[in-house]
């Protein structure tokens, strides 16, 4: 069905980022708003509010970049269920700011992941580049790989 409508791949926003040719950073802002938004509740003063959005938003610009480097949506599933499991299991914080360790954490989890997507791109590139940050330039068709 997909090659009837002249499209050989869903694309990793759907309609904003395949139909409508918006960029992955516009694509991604807006993901981050709505999870930055969704993990408001853990907040009880403005300052931990801005800083729980601001984390959370970065966290989603981090899944997002994941998701469509690796074009697997369960990794970063599986990347945010384990940070809150382990959030839960150690009782580490009340809200998504944490203390000195769980940053460290976070900080050499995201390293990580970073580095093994690049090592697993490393011949063909990165699929997110200047062709597509603020608007898709990727042609009906055609594909990121």
């Amino acid at each position: 069905m997909l090659k009837a409508l002249g499209l050989t791949k869903i694309f990793w926003s759907g309609a904003a980022f395949g139909f409508a040719h918006w960029g992955f950073v516009p694509v991604s802002l807006t993901g981050t708003a709505l999870f930055g938004m969704g993990h408001l509740y853990q907040s009880v003063s403005f300052g931990q509010t801005t800083g729980v959005f601001i984390v959370s938003a970065m966290g989603a610009v981090w899944f997002a970049w994941l998701y469509v480097e690796l074009d697997n949506l369960w990794i970063p599933i599986f990347l945010h269920v384990f940070m809150n499991l382990s959030w839960t299991l150690f009782d580490v914080s009340d809200n998504a700011l944490g203390g000195i360790y769980v940053n460290i954490f976070r900080a050499i989890t995201i390293a990580l992941t970073i580095l093994i997507t690049i090592r697993f791109h490393k011949k063909g590139g990165l699929k997110i580049g200047k062709h597509n940050l603020i608007v898709n330039d990727v042609r009906s068709g055609e594909s990121l790989e």
